[in-house]
């Protein structure tokens, strides 16, 4: 059937890309998830036929999730169509589409062990035909379709005459590049469903992903393995409950693959999947997320593999629950990239990305070109670059191991805790560890690719990290993960008004569960809509803890612990000193905070964040995380 096209010249997924990948061979295969728009592309390749392989939809009216759902008739006559269609005396391209099931792959084998006729075959697919053990050795080249760019998508959602921007925003947000996904957001939102409600509208989609997906598997008992799969990430047969069987039916679908740990739901399917569980049933989800987060850390503390501890730490990191770790980490678009060490070679590159780090976060670009240059003499390789599925740069990090040669290019963006931080390991007889200098990729979903990849790479080896930087957001993102925080530098490094920030987290032995622990604490201290809510109480009580009307007005009176204002007075300040004592740095400087603001003297947020030597964004993530865990506490004592 031909060679496989040459990976330096392959075929693009596009009219144009398929013709030509049709005028060189007789046969091509081309694939793409369900609703990525493989159709619509196939019907503008110039074909004289379609012939539609996929069963029809399974009656929506049976009442048992369980029971099968009959098989298409039509699909007996299947083979004979294709051999028709095979017969006929033209050159014009045939396409075979809806190529997923048993019985359709059966019906396309003609293709392969028939007479070659004169006609070009188009063999349309959610995945690749090579998988199948008769056309494994097949060669016939295959062809992927790319997710569309948000800005396609978000002019189908004008085609669909959705004028709230809001709206479009969501449908953008929601389809990660998958029409289909789109369009069933747009339905949804015109059947009511609210722009501000995202589980209501995810739980539309759902419905139709499902139903497309019982194509492929009548049996509708996967159903319910589906939701418990998109909700714990990856799972084996212990974590999924589903054995034998059933766990085989599950990673049959097009959107389930396989992964180390086990079977995983492809993104965005995955994403629409959860949030719709989420929605529909929060309860059980949340407590599906808290089980599987103690079986990832009970196997964490029971293997000595260190890729398997760091897949491990990964997936425990989804489980936490903490909004912003899960939209800065793991985004619903997952596009394909790779991220390798820099060469000699790439110098230019790197040094045009520092200035546009450089442009990005105001900072002085004569001081980063500095750096940069120290950097790469000093090693080179500890640049990594982002690159895309076209093989254009995308983002780059500066991640140095930190030893006794490059100590020396550190210690200025360490400054004062260099002696600390730099200081010699009792266990390697050097600093260990790996710096992270800088890092920056404009992509949201490619920046995700590159934290992860920097998380694994430091816990499959050198398992310490460093970091410095001037950035509100990584400083943010670097609480959430409850790195430990040394403070600021005592110099503006970048001449930027920001002085860095530097923080540490140590991965070897013990530490990484505990780490996971604090990490997963975040969940219950209020990160979720509610929790900010309640933390939102707790700041307009402790500024009124004198207004007797006032405190009787709280909600926070509902708590088992409060139901008195005298009760809660007492409890807040009590809550307040136990915070400054904590032994967890973060939660004592909170308590700090906590207790100079609402309970010490009048002063400004500008005043004291000046008095701790703090920026106003450090100052006002501690103050709202100090806010976050009374919260939490209020309440889980009540409920104890």
């Amino acid at each position: 059937m031909g060679e496989t096209p040459s990976p330096s010249s392959p075929y693009p997924a596009t009219p144009e890309g398929v013709r030509a990948a049709l005028a060189a061979y007789p046969v091509v295969n081309l694939t793409g998830p369900l609703g990525s728009g493989k159709s619509w592309l196939a019907e503008r390749v110039g074909a004289a036929a379609m012939v539609n392989l996929a069963p029809t939809d399974p009656s929506p009216s049976d009442p048992s999730p369980s029971d099968p759902v009959p098989s298409d008739p039509g699909m007996a006559g299947a083979g004979d169509a294709v051999r028709a269609a095979l017969a006929d005396d033209t050159r014009a391209p045939l396409v075979l589409d809806g190529v997923d099931t048993p019985a359709a792959v059966a019906a396309v084998d003609v293709v392969r062990t028939g007479p070659r006729g004169r006609r070009p075959v188009l063999l349309v697919s959610r995945r690749p035909l090579l998988r199948h053990p008769r056309w494994t050795l097949s060669a016939v080249p295959t062809l992927t379709v790319q997710p569309w760019p948000d800005g396609h998508i978000a002019a189908l959602a004008a085609a669909a005459q959705l004028s709230d921007p809001g709206a479009r925003r969501l449908v953008v947000r929601l389809a990660a590049g998958n029409p289909l996904l789109a369009a069933a957001a747009c339905r949804a939102l015109h059947a009511g469903a609210s722009p501000d409600a995202p589980g209501a509208v995810a739980d539309r989609m759902a419905g139709e992903i499902v139903g497309r997906l019982a194509r492929e598997l009548p049996d509708r008992r996967w159903r319910r393995d589906l939701a418990l799969l998109a909700t714990v990430g990856a799972g084996d047969e212990t974590l999924l409950r589903a054995r034998g069987e059933r766990f085989d039916a599950l990673a049959a679908l097009s959107v389930v693959t396989r992964t180390e740990l086990g079977l995983a739901v492809t993104e965005p399917f995955r994403h629409i999947v959860e949030l719709a569980h989420q929605w529909r049933r929060p309860t059980t989800h949340r407590a599906t997320r808290t089980r599987a987060f103690g079986y990832r850390k009970k196997l964490i503390s029971g293997t000595t593999d260190v890729a398997q501890r760091a897949a491990l730490m990964e997936e425990t990191l989804f489980l936490t629950g903490v909004t912003g770790l899960r939209e800065t980490l793991f985004p619903a678009a997952r596009p394909s990239a790779t991220v390798d060490a820099a060469s000699p070679a790439d110098a230019d590159d790197i040094g045009r990305m520092m200035r546009r780090w450089a442009q990005h976060g105001g900072l002085d670009p004569r001081r980063t070109d500095a750096i940069a240059d120290r950097w790469v003499r000093a090693d080179i390789g500890g640049f990594r670059l982002v690159r895309d599925s076209n093989g254009q740069l995308a983002g780059f990090a500066g991640l140095f191991d930190v030893s006794d040669r490059t100590a020396t290019d550190i210690e200025p963006l360490l400054q004062q805790h260099a002696d600390r931080l730099l200081a010699p390991s009792a266990e390697s007889g050097g600093p260990g560890g790996l710096f992270l200098g800088a890092a920056f990729c404009p992509d949201a979903a490619l920046h995700a690719k590159l934290l992860r990849y920097i998380l694994r790479q430091t816990m499959s080896g050198p398992n310490r990290l460093l970091v410095s930087t001037p950035s509100p957001q990584y400083q943010g993102l670097l609480e959430e993960l409850r790195f430990q925080d040394h403070g600021s530098t005592v110099d503006d490094v970048y001449r930027c008004g920001r002085r860095p920030m530097v923080f540490s987290q140590d991965f070897r032995g013990d530490a990484l569960p505990a780490w996971l622990e604090r990490v997963g604490s975040a969940d219950a201290a209020g990160t979720g809509a509610e929790g900010r809510q309640v933390a939102a109480e707790v700041a307009h009580a402790l500024a009124h803890l004198g207004d007797h009307r006032e405190l009787a007005r709280s909600p926070l009176l509902s708590a088992p612990r409060t139901p008195t204002t005298a009760a809660l007075r007492r409890w807040l300040r009590d809550a307040v000193q136990d915070l400054c004592d904590s032994a967890n740095p973060g939660e004592a400087e909170a308590g700090w905070i906590l207790r100079r603001y609402y309970l010490g003297p009048p002063r400004t947020h500008q005043q004291l964040a000046t008095q701790l030597h703090l920026s106003r964004a450090t100052y006002f993530r501690r103050l709202q995380h100090g806010l976050n865990v009374l919260g939490a506490r209020l309440f889980e004592e009540g409920e104890g």
